[in-house]
């Protein structure tokens, strides 16, 4: 093969490599989004706070007795107990003056903040939470902000249908991104496909060849993706420091095996497809 044709070939391996990198890139930022916005939903859902308020004449040992029961609890994520003395402080403090001593006494309670799991904080558990800690001895009263826990619901469930919305549209422009680079690459081969077979190659000896060469095209243009990716990954805790908060190693995981997946199915089944169009293509149409 002379050294013209060569170079023409490794540059149209070259970009269908490229290509495919870039399309994969592009899912994979957008998988970036998936799992920002999954962060934000468990952030939202687990720094809710329900406020449990004491009966003013609750005992030390009454209040360690319920620390310890609410502690027991499975839907518990944290629990942080705040005596009235230390309430009447930090309502002095957002004042700017003693309030105590003005009124004379103090009428604040002590009270504990319950934030509950991501999967317990969804309407119909989160009444069951209530129920419980409302059956508590010395308990006087237990809210949230329904309505802000309402409006979060709402908010996180329009978030994720826009999302499936756009994983939708990026799949699809994914399969037509990388079928036409496939394509392409096999069209400017197709006399070569033809010439074999009329010498007498058989359709899987023809298609073999091709079929391996996209194996390694989407291999490659994986492990490309894979190293943008991670160079992404080290880069926006510098943009959002919060990023860094959230483990997400299982998620980037699997986000990596999908992208494989999806850049060797693409790519094995457009080259099978196109291989075996210009099989059966008559000769006059090749042109």
């Amino acid at each position: 093969m002379s050294e013209p044709i060569k170079r023409k070939k490794k540059f149209s391996y070259l970009s269908s490599v490229l290509s495919i990198s870039m399309v994969l890139l592009m899912l994979g930022l957008f998988g970036f989004l998936v799992i920002g916005g999954k962060h934000m939903e468990t952030y939202l859902k687990e720094n809710m706070v329900v406020n449990v308020f004491l009966q003013p004449n609750i005992s030390e040992v009454e209040v360690a007795q319920i620390h310890q029961q609410i502690q027991q609890q499975p839907f518990l994520k944290n629990l942080v107990y705040i005596s009235k003395e230390q309430a009447a402080n930090d309502f002095s403090n957002e004042l700017g003056q003693d309030f105590v001593n003005f009124l004379g006494y103090n009428p604040l309670m002590g009270s504990f903040q319950v934030k509950v799991k991501e999967n317990f904080n969804q309407a119909n558990e989160l009444i069951k939470v209530e129920s419980f800690l409302k059956g508590l001895s010395k308990v006087s009263e237990v809210n949230y902000q329904r309505s802000a826990f309402d409006t979060a619901q709402k908010n996180l469930q329009i978030i994720s249908l826009v999302l499936f919305g756009l994983a939708t549209v990026f799949g699809m422009i994914a399969v037509v991104l990388i079928h036409n680079t496939v394509k392409l690459n096999l069209y400017a081969q197709r006399f070569l496909i033809k010439s074999m077979q009329l010498v007498g190659a058989t359709n899987w000896f023809i298609t073999k060849p091709f079929i391996l060469q996209s194996i390694k095209n989407g291999f490659y243009g994986w492990l490309i993706t894979l190293f943008l990716l991670f160079g992404l990954n080290q880069i926006i805790p510098n943009w959002i420091p919060e990023w860094a908060e959230f483990s997400h190693s299982s998620m980037l995981l699997y986000m990596d095996i999908v992208l494989l997946l999806v850049g060797l199915i693409i790519s094995i089944t457009s080259s099978f497809l196109s291989t075996r169009k210009y099989l059966f293509a008559r000769l006059e149409d090749l042109y």
